[in-house]
Formats: C-alpha cells, structure tokens, sequence
C-alpha cells in the first residue's frame, strides 16, 4: 500500500532543497530564456503565424539539456553526500521514495514550464492565438518533460558524480530525441520519437495514444529505476538469478507497453479516441467523411493517398500546409490500415517535383517580397488520391482551399464512382459549357467555374432540342390522342440527370421553354440562373462600351459576327426573353427590365478589375460604377445569408454582377403553384433599390441599343446622322442610384420547393412524383471568369463557386459536403505586426508614386520641349517645305537624341530612388521585427529572475537575524 503522507514529506525535502541554492533558479532562467528565442526566431515573423511551431519544433532538443540537468543530481547527489542510507532507512518503502523524488523533480520542471508562459504575453499582443492549441501544446511539452526526467533519473540512479549523470542522462534521452528526424519517412520507427507525438498536441489535438506513449516511456523508465534502487536488497548468491529474473521482467514490460502503444494508435480514430481543442474544430474529422472512409470499406476499395508537400513555402502558404498535414495525419489514423497516407517531401527541382508534376500536380509560382527583393518560389500542396476504381489529383491546394471537403470528396468520387451527382448542363445562349465549333468546345467566360465542377460532378451538355427526351409524353396529350384514335407516343423517357443547370433561361425558344416546363413539374431538381444583364454579353465599341442579346433585346441574327458564339438557336425567344412561362411555372416574378443593386461594400478601395476591352477606367455608358458590384456578407445587422438553409449557411462573402431581383408572385390562382414554398437563400439588404435596364445601358430617348450587323453601327450613331445631332443630346440622364433606394429587401437567390404539408402528387399530377425543386438565381456572372479576377485582385475568397456547388448537391439531397466545404479556418496571423508593416507599405507607395509623378512631369516637359521646336519650325513663314522639312527632321533628331537621354537618366534616377525607398521600408520591418523580437525574448524570463533574487534575499535576510550580534564581523 502506497501512503501518501510518505510520499509528500519526500516530495518536499527535495523540493526545498533544489531551490536551496542558486542553481535551481538558473536553470529555470535559462529555460525560460532559452524557449523565448526559440518561439520568436526570425522563423516565427517569416511564418507569420500566432503560435508556438517554432518552439515545438525545437523542443525535444531543448529537453534533451533541460531534463538531465534538472534530474541528475536526484540519486547521484545523495551517493556523493553519503544521505542516501539515510534516506532509505527512513519508515517509507523503495516504491515510495521514488515516487515522492520524482514528483519532486517533476514539480521542478512544471515550475519552469509555468515561468516560460510569459512568452504568452506577448504573442497575445502579436496576434489572436488560438488558446485551445496552446494549452494543449503545453499539455504536449509538460507530458514529454516528464518522460524525459524519468528517463534522467534513471541515470542519475547508475552513478554517484551528478556530471555523469548528466552526460547519461542526456546520452539516454537522446535515442527519444533524434529518432523521428532520423527516420523521417518510416512512420514505424518515427512512431517512436517525441517529435511525431508532440504534433498533434501542437495541432490542438489531445489523442489518447500519444498521452499512452508518454506515460509508457515514463512506467519503463520509473521500473528501471525501481529496479536499481531495490539491488542493495538481493543477496550476493541471487545475484545473477535474480539480475536474469529481471532482464525479463523488463523484456517483458517493453513488448507489453510497444503493443498497447500500437493497439491505441490504431484505433485513435474513434470518436473518443482524441480531444480536439481547436477554437473551429479544424483536425476532426466529420461524420460525413467518416461515413465515406465507411462506404470506401464496404465497397473493399482500399485508397492511397500520396501528398506532395513542398519542404519550405512562402509566409502565405505557412498555414494551409500546417493544416494539410494535421488534416493527412487525422485521415491515416482514421482510415487504420484501409488509408494509406504517403507525404512526400519536395524540394526545388528534385525527383520528387517531377513525379508530382506527372500525376498533375503543377507547382504554384509564388512571388514574394522578402528583405526588398522580390522571390519567385515554386511551392507544391497538392495530393494524389487513388484506389482500384478510378483516381483524383487535387493539383493545387491554398488558403482558399477548403481540406477536409476536398480530401473526402476526392475520396467518394474515385471510391465510389456510381455515387457521383450527375450535373446536367443545358446548351443556351450563355454558352456554359463553352461554344462548340467544328465539333470541338473552346474555352468561354465560365472555364474555371465549368472545371471545378466537372471535377466534382459528372457533367453532361443538353441540346434544347434533347430535353424534352428527358420528360416523356405528355398525359393529356397521350388521352386526347387516344380519344381521337391518333398515334400515342409512348416512347419512355430518358433518364434525367440527377440536376440540371439552365443558365440564362430567357434566351430559350417557345419549344425548349415548354420542356423545360415540363421538365420542371415532372419533379425533377433545377437550377436557373437569370441575369438581365449578362456582363459577358459587351463588347467594345469604337465609342463606348455596347450590350448584345441581352434578355431584354431581341436575340442576334444569323448575319451578326458574334452570332457563332451568342446564339444557341436563331428562333425567336421565349415571352420576349422574360422567361415568363418558366417563371410562372414555379410561382416565381422576375422582372427581366430592370437591375437590383445594394449600397454594402466591404471593399471601399477596391476598384474592380475588368477585362482589357474595357479599358482602364469604368466605361461612361455602361452605367454607375457602384451598381456594377454588389457584395453580399454575412457580417452586420441585416441577415444576406438564409440561417436555415443548409445551403448557405456558413457561407461568408459573395459578389454578383448587375443581379436582378426575384418575389414570390403575389396572385397565384393555379393551386398547383399555392402548394410551393418560396425560401429566401441570399438579398441584397435593406439598402438597396432596383433601376430600369434602360438607365443601366446606353439607352438613348429615339431608339433602343441595338447594332446594324451590316454597318457596324448602333442605332444611336444613326439617328444621331440622319438629325444631326449629338449623342450626348440622346443619353438618358441617369438619376443618382443613391435616391432610388427603397425598403423592398431584393433577393437574390431563392429555394422553390413543393411544401412537405403539400398532398402527395399523384401519377398524373402535373408537379411530378415528387414535388417540384427548383434553385433560382438572378444573376450568372457570379461564377464566371470575371468574379475569379475580382477574388483575386481583393486578394480575399469569394463564396460563389461554394454556393453553386452547395445548392446542386442539396437538389440532389446530398448535404454532408456542404457543411465541409463551407468551413473557414481563421487566420491566426501577427495582426499588429502585419498592420505596422501594411503602415510602411503604404508610406513607400505614396513615396514611390511621388516619385513617379515628377520623373513622368519631367519628360512630359521635354516632350513639350519638343514639340515647340517642331511647331516653331513650321511657324516660321521664310522658310520653304523642303527646308522645314529638313530643319523640323534636323530639329526632331537632336532633340529626340536628347529626349532619350534624359528619359535613360531620369528612368536610372528612378530606379535608383524607388529601390531606395524600398530599403528604407525593410530596414523599418527588419528594425520593428527585430525590437519585438529582443523585447520578447528579454522580458519573459524576467518574473523567474525577480523571484530568485526576492527568495534569495528573504533567505538570505532570515539567516542575517539568526545570527548573534555580537559574532558578527564588524
């Protein structure tokens, strides 16, 4: 029996007498110094990430000192002194003294662990750390603390010189140490290093089977030294027996701790197996993935994932990669021996980007400015996913990459390859799918949003001649038929895709608007994307920017230039392009005349970025800039993002292009439409308006906008001809968008669905067996190539592709995906330093375009200079034209000589001075980072130093008073 009053009163006589003297203090102050310069390296601004990698990274190597010095003198300091027979004569077992010695040691270094919590100050003040990884990177360090002061005290307990059990103890610790780096790659052997059990604590992750690890290093190691402790017991004949009894014993133990140690990290998958403390939940795996690992299994179809991961990557990708791996190492250990997870590390230009590049993934070009230079660097993030069905590379991964989704989608789609949603697109006068000419589909203005989601769905183009294949006949038709004893067309429909995109529905003709219908009411799932504005849908005129086959304007004829690539058929549009009938269809009014826009910008300074036949400038005609982009947050007080609908919900920011606006119809007199449910998905806020199409294009009072596809010509430039008038006497004048807001909230996107309380429809019901599911949205820019530019030149993600993709798997009743894909980890960057740096940034940028302003004012001058002398010339009436002519070439030489070389001086002049600006702002960056850096370092191990001197003194103050005063030297 272990008595605990024992094991206390040992505790303490050895605790007190560790900070008897001088040397206990010291050491905590080196520690605690020691892990500051760690943690705030020069790594840790280039990362420029809120926690504590660096510091793990660096740890084992810091405890391989730390652990020895402040276990050696446990047992070895005794033998010196003579008091170990002293102490094991005391009433107390051998059990008990080692227990009450190592707690003892062990408070000693959690002591110390606790005074390098300084360091937390400032990285608080830095940035917004995530405390649930720090406390649980702390958990990591004190758990391998511990072990390692086992494994010292093992040492001390071999010898009687604590210097020797200094160099034992560090020589024992070291194997532990070096035994991941070493066998970096063989996760048998790396399995075994403190460096592979101490990730997930820096990860946020508690896991069960690395906290076994620690406690079996620590078991083996206190057994060992019971076992030392306890020889003084064994009588010299039972030497050798007993020395060989043990030798097994201790076999034994080691086989029984690597087995239990194997058995818990394999099932570290289960649900209770690990505690994730991150602040998003960011390393736990989802049912949703969980449930595709499953379906891989059921299906036998065991999966490799091999990941390529560039050893060194730019600040910007520091944090995607972190998570990657932590995301790699949950899907291994969940998938046990099902996954195979290989990481491969690559390094520039070696085998390993080459094989990468051979399963297509390409290295991203990063370019980064780092000490005033710019660094072009290749970084490669991106995993290749196969099994025995089929494979899948995710090429490159980002910040805006969501993990988790594309990991386990990646997983679904090359496992079970009959599961894949089947994504229907259908062939209008968007062009979606990219026109088709001679028999071959070229890229168009939607290419990046088609190529993800041919690599999530399996998309197929529809004829609008083909849809109607997809409903079959028509009930009544089919009975009006028979009674008049006609043919009956009872040909079976075709089997539908599981969701079918329509893109810009009002440029379809009378025929395919009634199958699409048909389609509809059949209860198959639909989405529309109505735009009374296509952006894509301009061009550039010699005179201003002009609108083509918008839903408004009648569709381009045969005879148009732009007819191969705007005109899917060259019959009449539907309802005028108003999509009235499908519209109606759903019990939905859209209003195909005019635009909706909101006053919501997040982006204050942003100008947008537009396509080069646009200019530099926003186009005069084409409207007021600040209706053109229209962003939707979920921030503030107005709800923009439905809270209920699983298909928006998480969903941050998006950005539509000249949207329009759609209701529910007030007055539905068909009972079949009375039975829908209208859900709002996404609106435009209370501060927002609608204005006419007419002031929104270049509408003039005599004629609407079109071109004469003979002249060339718009109809404005004609009757500006024939009435000799000008074209600004044309323009309507477009009043301020901001004095046509209204209190409607305009939605832009909304989920039409059969209610559930709704009858069930019958065979012949026209909303189909399952109710009618259609997803509207009134705007199609917003997953084309221009809202890809505009992401990037804000340089945040934009939600739009996720909200395409969120809303066909919810028409295909697939929700699991979304929640994944809509997880946004949270940046946890050294906000304060980065606004300092932003600060300097921003002053070098005025400097330099100061710079650039009078270098271009100067040769502004000089061409001014130049053209005087030829105008002078010319002005000069006693000279001939032969003789102006030489002169003003004479003349236009030298001075273009001296233009040029004043150009070249004041192009070095500039040079010189922007590369100087550039030098001032690193010095500035490299002077602040290095002054957090030294203040950091400095002050954390300051309480532990203030302490030792405050107990020194008081000690040293209290044996002062003991003294007689009269034996005092004075």
């Amino acid at each position: 029996m272990i008595r605990g009053h024992v094991i206390s009163a040992i505790f303490w006589r050895n605790v007190k007498q560790y900070f008897s003297g001088v040397l206990g203090y010291l050491i905590i102050v080196a520690f605690v110094f020691a892990s500051a310069v760690l943690t705030f390296s020069p790594l840790f601004f280039a990362r420029n990430l809120a926690n504590l990698d660096q510091l793990t990274e660096y740890f084992p190597m810091l405890l391989l000192f730390l652990a020895p010095a402040i276990s050696m003198a446990a047992w070895a300091e005794e033998r010196r002194q003579g008091t170990d027979a002293i102490l094991f004569t005391l009433p107390a077992s051998d059990l008990e003294i080692l227990l009450g010695k190592y707690f003892a040691v062990a408070a000693v270094y959690s002591v110390a662990l606790l005074f390098s919590t300084t360091q937390l100050i400032a990285l608080q003040s830095l940035g917004q750390p995530d405390w649930g990884v720090v406390f649980s990177t702390y958990v990591g360090y004190w758990l391998a603390g511990l072990a390692l002061i086992a494994v010292g005290m093992f040492a001390s307990s071999l010898t009687d010189s604590p210097t020797v059990a200094f160099v034992l103890g560090a020589l024992m610790c070291a194997p532990f140490v070096v035994l991941g780096g070493y066998f970096r790659g063989f996760v048998a052997w790396e399995r075994l290093g403190f460096q592979w059990n101490l990730y997930d604590f820096s990860n946020g992750l508690i896991t069960w089977s690395q906290v076994f690890y620690f406690v079996s290093v620590i078991a083996f190691f206190l057994y060992l030294n019971l076992v030392v402790i306890t020889r003084r017991h064994w009588s010299r004949g039972q030497q050798i027996s007993l020395a060989g009894q043990f030798v097994i014993r201790i076999v034994c133990l080691a086989l029984i701790l690597l087995s239990a140690n194997y058995v818990l990290s394999s099932v570290a998958s289960h649900r209770f197996g690990k505690i994730d403390l991150t602040q998003e939940k960011l390393f736990s795996l989802s049912p949703t993935t969980l449930t595709v690992l499953e379906r891989a299994k059921e299906l036998k179809q065991p999966i490799t994932v091999q990941a390529f991961v560039s050893n060194d990557v730019p600040r910007d990708f520091t944090n995607v990669r972190k998570q990657f791996l932590g995301m790699l190492r949950q899907l291994d250990s969940s998938g046990s021996n099902f996954v195979e997870v290989q990481i491969v590390d690559v390094v520039p230009n070696s085998e390993e980007e080459l094989e990468a590049q051979r399963m297509g993934i390409e290295p991203k070009v990063d370019r980064s400015e780092v000490g005033g230079r710019t660094i072009e660097q290749n970084v490669v993030l991106g995993a290749h996913i196969s099994s025995a069905a089929g494979d899948v590379t995710l090429d490159q991964i980002d910040n805006q990459t969501a993990l988790e989704y594309e990991l386990a989608r990646g997983i679904a789609a090359t496992t079970d390859k009959k599961g894949q949603i089947s994504l229907g697109i259908l062939e209008t006068d968007t062009f979606f799918g990219g026109p088709e000419i001679d028999g071959r589909r070229i890229p168009w203005a939607y290419a990046n949003s088609l190529k993800n989601l041919e690599s999530t769905f399996k998309v197929t183009h529809i004829r609008q001649d083909d849809l109607a294949l997809f409903v079959g006949p028509d009930p009544a038709l089919a009975a009006a038929a028979a009674a008049e004893n006609k043919p009956v067309d009872t040909k079976p429909a075709k089997a539908a895709p599981g969701v079918l995109l329509v893109p810009d529905p009002s440029s379809l003709n009378s025929t395919a608007a009634d199958a699409l219908v048909a389609y509809i009411r059949a209860g198959h799932p639909v989405i529309l994307l109505a735009d009374p504005l296509p952006f894509y849908w301009t061009y550039q005129h010699p005179t201003n920017v002009a609108v083509l086959n918008a839903p408004k304007m009648p569709r381009v004829t045969a005879q148009n230039p732009y007819s191969q690539v705007l005109a899917s058929t060259f019959e009449p549009k539907a309802d005028e392009g108003s999509a009235a009938r499908v519209m109606q269809a759903i019990g939905v009014s859209w209003d195909h005349g005019q635009v909706a826009w909101n006053q919501m910008n997040p982006h204050p300074d942003f100008p947008g970025k537009w396509p080069d036949y646009l200019g530099n400038g926003w186009p005069q005609y084409y409207g007021p800039l600040e209706v053109a982009l229209n962003f939707v947050k979920s921030a503030g007080r107005d709800k923009l993002f439905s809270e209920t609908s699983p298909i928006v919900q998480g969903l941050n920011e998006m950005l539509f292009f000249y949207p329009g606006s759609i209701k529910p119809m007030e007055k539905a007199d068909d009972e079949a439409i009375k039975q829908l449910e209208f859900i709002p998905l996404i609106s435009l806020g209370k501060q927002s308006g609608v204005i006419p199409w007419e002031q929104i294009t270049f509408t003039p009072k005599q004629a609407q906008r079109r071109v004469n596809p003979t002249t060339r010509r718009t109809e404005v430039e004609d009757v500006a001809a024939r009435s000799q008038i000008t074209m600004e006497d044309l323009i309507v004048v477009r009043p301020d968008p901001a004095h046509m807001l209204d209190d409607a909230e305009h939605i832009v996107a909304a989920h039409i669905r059969t209610k559930a309380t709704a009858p069930k429809p019958d065979a012949e019901s026209p909303a189909g067996p399952s109710g009618i599911n259609v997803i509207v949205v009134a705007d199609l820019d917003f997953v084309s190539d221009l809202y890809v530019e505009q992401q990037t030149a804000i340089g945040q993600p934009l939600d739009n592709l996720k909200f395409l993709q969120n809303a066909i798997e919810n028409l295909a009743g697939e929700t699991g995906f979304a929640q994944l894909r809509n997880r946004r980890p949270k940046p946890r960057t050294l906000t304060s330093v980065e606004q300092r740096i932003d600060a300097f940034r921003q002053d070098r940028a005025k400097k330099q375009a100061a710079i650039e302003t009078r270098i271009k004012q100067q040769l502004e001058e000089e061409q001014k200079k130049l053209n005087e002398a030829t105008a002078k010339i010319q002005e000069d009436e006693s000279l001939s034209f032969l003789q102006k002519l030489q002169q003003s070439s004479q003349e236009a030489s030298d001075a273009q000589a001296r233009f040029d070389r004043q150009q070249e001086k004041l192009s070095k002049e500039l040079k010189r001075e922007i590369d100087a600006a550039k030098a001032i702002e690193q010095r500035q960056i490299s002077s602040l980072e290095s002054s957090i850096r030294y203040l950091a370092i400095f002050l954390a191990p300051l309480p532990a130093v203030l302490l030792g001197i405050s107990v020194l003194t008081i000690r040293k103050m209290n044996e002062n008073r003991m003294i007689r005063p009269d034996r005092k030297v004075h």
